[in-house]
């Protein structure tokens, strides 16, 4: 019965439509991008005090050299990660620059007439695809799901609950900065791949719109051969990269794509972070199929897109990866020295012995009851 329907009965616009991309913003509206902070380890339990009198013993040991030196290695590690940000703040300028006089009005008007005429044959697709597979939902349920689930609660197995609030031992820190770098790098690599993007916005939609016109295409025609490769076709690939590319919400142009059609898959689920326009936040495994990609907003309005970006975003994450980075290395380091010290068993007794004189006169062991501060080679 359903290839009888008339026109009128799935009509071509809607009052509940599809998300379209954030507006721009300016940075004003942002949130300060979260930083961490590493549990502490407590000192190890000091040996019991010693009922002798301990002759004074060396001031200070090569740990004050160490110490300095690591010290000097991360403040001159700061600047060359400080050169290489200018470095890349200049290619960034470069790139923007390049892309706003390529990104030009009667470019843009003409990347948004070719968005609208997709998005009405997008929506006739649809009503004819949806009278051939009326249950085009259960086939994405039932076929596509389960394997985004997969994802989703692989994801959860590594990622779920966060980082440990304490730590007990150096290993246990280790592991901290360890995760905590990860984190990181996933953050900063989300950002800079929106940038990337951001980089060409005129090729990037252009080549976005020429695809979907050849997809729109061959899913009309697989209705009549393979209508379920047509459904994977248009609800996987088809609308996802068209409403990524759209004019943001609250401009003139708005899809006439009802947003029942973008709702699936109910487990997938992203956390958006869309304050400078581009959502740079955690995204779905749809979303992360489909990739970023720059939108159709004003030419007027890229400079501001792209700085705050730089200053809201990426700078930030950048910091909070050169500092996730220096506490592994800083952890590991520490970690070093005291394996270096277990280690040293096997030379103890070239470094233990020197230390007992030769001669011992008991008296110098005895102490005075009227002392009260320790030898610096009291057991502590």
């Amino acid at each position: 019965m359903t290839e009888h329907k008339r026109p009128h009965d799935c009509p071509p616009t809607t009052d509940n439509p599809a998300d379209q991309p954030h507006p721009p913003g300016d940075g004003k509206g942002c949130n300060d991008m979260p930083t961490s902070t590493p549990p502490t380890v407590d000192e190890p339990e000091k040996c019991p005090d010693t009922d002798c009198c301990c002759p004074p013993g060396p001031g200070t040991t090569a740990n004050c050299l160490e110490d300095l030196i690591a010290a000097q290695a991360a403040s001159m590690a700061a600047a060359e990660k400080a050169g290489k940000f200018k470095e890349d703040l200049g290619k960034l300028l470069d790139a923007a620059k390049k892309a706003s006089q390529e990104y030009t009005r009667d470019k843009y008007d003409g990347l948004v007439t070719r968005w609208v005429d997709e998005d009405a044959a997008i929506v006739e697709l649809i009503r004819r695809l949806v009278c051939v597979v009326p249950c085009w939902k259960c086939v994405i349920e039932c076929h596509i799901c389960p394997l985004i689930n997969q994802i989703v609660i692989a994801e959860r197995w590594l990622y779920k609950g966060g980082l440990p609030t304490t730590a007990n031992n150096l290993y246990d820190l280790l592991n901290w900065q360890t995760r905590n770098k990860e984190a990181a790098e996933r953050i900063f690599n989300r950002i800079k791949a929106v940038l990337d993007v951001w980089a060409t916005p005129y090729k990037t939609i252009d080549a976005a719109l020429a695809a979907n016109k050849g997809w729109i295409k061959t899913a009309g025609d697989l209705l009549n051969t393979d209508p379920g490769k047509a459904v994977y076709d248009l609800f996987l690939k088809i609308i996802p990269l068209h409403l990524a590319i759209a004019p943001p919400s609250g401009s003139k142009w708005k899809t006439n794509i009802d947003k029942k059609y973008t709702q699936f898959c109910g487990c997938d689920t992203g956390t958006p972070d869309d304050c400078c326009g581009p959502n740079v936040g955690m995204l779905s495994v749809r979303e992360r199929i489909t990739g970023p990609q720059p939108y159709l907003i004003d030419p007027n309005d890229y400079f501001t897109l792209i700085c705050c970006l730089v200053q809201k975003r990426y700078a930030p994450a950048r910091d909070e990866l050169g500092k996730a980075d220096a506490g592994v290395t800083t952890v590991q380091n520490q970690i070093n020295k005291y394996k270096a010290l277990i280690d040293g068993i096997k030379d103890f007794e070239k470094n233990a012995r020197p230390t007992v004189p030769g001669q011992v006169d008991c008296c110098d062991y005895e102490c005075d009851d009227k002392d009260e501060e320790k030898s610096p080679y009291q057991a502590r």
